[in-house]
């Protein structure tokens, strides 16, 4: 079990590391681009991501229900249970509220630019909650 919660510690906070670095790296740097290049950068970024966090997030909603199954005679599964209800409201308002505004920024949709600053605006909603999610987890499995 030591290692199932390494693995499951390793892959949460790579994926909340991997959304941090898009909103304090990656899109400052598109937004100094002119719009064009900026437009293709994103649209090439989103076709990468599009593919492999859907999948990610799966994989770590499923990795917190393992765990929090497996915690669920122990004083930490409170903590658990609202780790995995995070993560899994987070999946849901990404679905419901990011993945329409991306799609409409690769489009190329009118006011795609203003679009995007919505779209970073509610991911770093998004980062807060991956990260609060994945430091109740990190501390039911660490302690």
């Amino acid at each position: 079990m030591h290692l199932f919660n390494v693995a499951a510690v390793f892959s949460l906070l790579l994926l909340v590391g991997s959304e941090f670095s898009v909103s304090a790296f990656v899109n400052p740097s598109a937004w100094r681009l002119d719009p064009e290049p900026q437009a293709r950068m994103l649209g090439h970024y989103a076709a990468v991501l599009g593919k492999v966090m859907p999948v990610w997030y799966t994989a770590d909603l499923l990795l917190l229900g393992v765990e929090t199954w497996l915690y669920r005679h122990t004083p930490g599964f409170v903590i658990l249970l609202t780790a995995s209800v995070i993560w899994f409201l987070t999946v849901l308002a990404t679905i419901l509220f990011l993945v329409p505004l991306n799609n409409r920024v690769v489009k190329g949709a009118a006011g795609w630019q203003g679009i995007h600053r919505t779209w970073d605006r509610r991911h770093r909603v998004r980062i807060v909650a991956l990260a609060v999610a994945s430091i109740l987890f990190t501390y039911v499995a660490v302690c």
